[in-house]
């Protein structure tokens, strides 16, 4: 094949400097993911992954001239749900663009998914915490490097692309 296939997962800053939702907040904003593209990518496919405090996740690109553009909005966060979306056309993304990811959680009593409202909420793996990590994937042409095709702006890379 001409062009391969390449995912990747990235997260918000998880210390807990950066990332603590505080109790009875219905909607705090984590700090942002962000990766700037060191290549020319298409971006096909993107899957927002929270637990149950998620609230909404937005993906926004902005391109080297200044200009934005939001490709996902996923405005009814549902952890009962999670969903990845295809592209119904690739989104060109050139060497320089920045992808900004965003989200929001409630962590009071009106999200009737909240085990304990009243306590400060961590990053963390299991479901009783919280996690910001949106995934995407991209083509890129097959001699591109998959490890060198994003760099952390903000945030962290999980293992793996």
């Amino acid at each position: 094949p001409q062009r391969v296939y390449v995912s990747f997962g990235i997260s918000s800053p998880s210390d807990p400097k950066s990332f603590a939702i505080p109790p009875n907040d219905p909607n705090w904003e984590s700090p942002p993911a962000e990766v700037t593209f060191t290549d020319d990518v298409d971006l096909v496919w993107m899957f927002p992954h929270m637990h149950v405090r998620g609230k909404d996740m937005t993906y926004r690109l902005v391109y080297p001239d200044g200009t934005s553009e939001t490709v996902l909005s996923v405005p009814h966060y549902d952890f009962n749900w999670q969903l990845g979306y295809d592209l119904a056309r690739p989104v060109h993304v050139p060497k320089g663009t920045r992808l900004v990811v965003t989200a929001h959680y409630d962590n009071s009593v009106n999200n009737k998914f909240n085990p304990d409202p009243t306590k400060t909420v961590y990053y963390g793996d299991m479901t009783w915490e919280e996690m910001m990590f949106p995934f995407f994937s991209v083509v890129v042409d097959k001699g591109a490097d998959p490890k060198g095709l994003i760099r952390i702006e903000r945030g962290r890379q999980s293992n793996g692309a």
